[in-house]
């Protein structure tokens, strides 16, 4: 993946600079003490800068244009471009800095034509917004011109959406001066700010996916192999229930019509985990969308019943807290939750961790806004061990789907945009999860689709949605035509069935995952979680396993 190679061309680059002066494995004379001085070590260890020179880093010396783009460069691994006919003005074939300056316009870090200033200081703002483009999150930015900001000197201008970026992945925190944080856009960053942000941009860029965990349940057995990769597995055996009669049950048979059971041969899968020092967890599954009659005859939700008195709550707590004894704790995954049921649920939650036995770990799924508004991210992050963002099937409403439309993206079931606005809300520093490591970030392997015509339209308003196993096959025809679609960063396939008819189906492909992967990284989420073993790409013509791998 392109990080590893960042990294192995990077260690290349600290090791051409064994031969440095002294002081720069040692430290800088200037840096010593200095509020940046772990970083400017850190930038040193990396390759990506170098002192100036006599012993000393230049801690408020500026950086110009060309050399902060030459950074990039190093830092990116790209091969040097240079071109024929420059793209600037004031930048020909014979300066210096000319490939670097060109490479970095060819990746879109800048835009050609007129005037690029080299030996211009660079300005907070600017750096900011190179990071950003470098990134390739233009268009993240260009949508993002509305994020609140806590700084109090950056307007409505054009590059906001990139400043808001830089701050939400934590490339830049401000300047605080008379109780007032600041960003300061217009002043000439200074090395010593230089490489703060590279250091930050740097090591989340190339960070590692430290916990991967999936749902075992219905018809996993045949990927259970995949396990041995894990560090967490959340068996998917128990329901929450409700009744008049019974009050509130966690149930793990088939009665009831449950499908969240405990199968037949789970020792045998027990076993396994075991034998792989693989951690397992009950997931316990509650719905706060469907319907149960209380005893005064009104209508609720089996969740919202559940909460709605201490002696419900009570009931849980203890089946739960029973139920984890053979587990090494509990995922619970209720779903559905609106803000009515906020306070309540998160109250819950903290007395369901403070119930559990010393040693178990509670971890918990939740779904992001703007419709499912009953997660307390920033409560339940300091309740629970891990917090699973359910941030996937974004499936419009049947009744959207339009005979003859020919652009289909706003049916990708993870755009690009969602996943972005899913991990600002549970980042988010005053309503979020505070502990960053503790979020993992959910991928569902799902499919939807559509039958079209032979001009390629939607021919019928109905949603095709083939198995996983399904689509691996027809991945595998040698009709299959697959699109990747950069303003989703989704992919589909179209292809034909026996009968000649023609269907587009969208779906998670490895070019995707990776891509939602990398996002989650900037915001400093390295946990991976997906649904459901049995159903994971794992196989030549479709193959996602190995993406997620490749992230380890």
């Amino acid at each position: 993946m392109k990080y590893r190679s960042i990294a192995a061309a990077l260690l290349a680059a600290v090791m051409t600079c064994a031969a440095l002066p002294a002081a720069s494995a040692a430290g800088y004379t200037d840096a010593s003490g200095h509020w940046a001085q772990s970083y400017i070590t850190k930038v040193t260890d990396y390759g990506l800068m170098e002192g100036t020179g006599g012993g000393v880093f230049g801690v408020d010396a500026s950086i110009d244009r060309a050399s902060f783009l030459t950074v990039l460069c190093r830092m990116f691994d790209w091969e040097t471009v240079t071109p024929s006919s420059p793209s600037f003005i004031d930048c020909t074939p014979s300066y210096w800095g000319y490939g670097y300056v060109e490479t970095a316009a060819a990746h879109g870090v800048i835009d050609k034509g007129g005037a690029f200033r080299p030996t211009d200081p660079i300005s907070r703002e600017e750096m900011a917004v190179m990071l950003v483009r470098a990134l390739g999150y233009q268009d993240l930015a260009d949508d993002a011109l509305d994020v609140s900001l806590p700084f109090t000197d950056v307007s409505a201008s054009e590059n906001r959406g990139y400043i808001a970026l830089a701050w939400q992945f934590g490339l830049t925190n401000g300047v605080e001066e008379n109780g007032a944080l600041h960003f300061k856009p217009n002043h000439s960053a200074s090395r010593a700010e230089c490489a703060a942000m590279l250091v930050r941009v740097y090591e989340r860029y190339i960070s590692d996916i430290d916990w991967l965990h999936a749902f075992y349940a219905v018809s996993s057995y045949d990927q259970i192999g995949l396990t041995d990769s894990m560090d967490g597995v959340s068996l998917g055996w128990a329901r929450l229930e409700y009744s008049t009669d019974g009050g509130v049950t966690v149930n793990t048979t088939n009665a009831n019509g449950n499908g969240w059971n405990i199968p037949q041969g789970a020792s045998t899968a027990l076993s396994h985990f075991q034998q792989h020092n693989t951690p397992y967890y009950i997931c316990v599954f509650g719905s706060a969308s469907d319907a149960v009659t209380l005893p005064d005859g009104t209508s609720s939700s089996t969740v919202a019943a559940m909460l709605s008195t201490q002696a419900g709550q009570d009931q849980a707590i203890a089946a739960l807290t029973a139920l984890a004894n053979d587990y090494g704790g509990l995922t619970i995954d209720f779903e559905g939750l609106k803000s009515p049921l906020k306070a309540d649920y998160a109250a819950f939650i903290a007395k369901l961790r403070a119930a559990l036995p010393a040693g178990k770990k509670l971890n918990i799924c939740v779904q992001p806004g703007p419709y499912l508004t009953g997660y307390d991210f920033k409560s339940l992050g300091e309740s629970c061990d891990k917090v699973i963002l359910m941030a996937h099937d974004y499936r419009p409403p049947q009744s959207d789907i339009k005979v003859g439309a020919t652009d289909t993206s706003a049916f990708a079931l993870t755009p690009f945009s969602k996943i972005y606005d899913a991990l600002t809300e549970i980042t988010d520093p005053d309503t979020g999860v505070a502990d960053r490591s503790k979020i993992a970030l959910a991928f569902s392997m799902d499919t939807t689709g559509f039958k079209l015509d032979e001009n390629g339209a939607v021919a019928e308003a109905v949603y095709y949605r083939p198995s996983i196993a399904t689509l691996t096959q027809r991945l595998s025809q040698s009709d299959a035509q697959v699109t990747y679609v950069p303003s989703v960063r989704s992919s589909y396939v179209r292809y034909h069935d026996e009968s000649g008819a023609l269907y587009q189906v969208w779906f998670e492909s490895a070019r995707s995952i990776t891509d939602k992967m990398d996002l989650a990284r900037m915001f400093g989420i390295t946990g991976v979680s997906l649904w459901r073993l049995g159903n994971v790409p794992n196989s030549e013509s479709y193959d996602l396993w190995s993406a997620i791998l490749a992230q380890r």
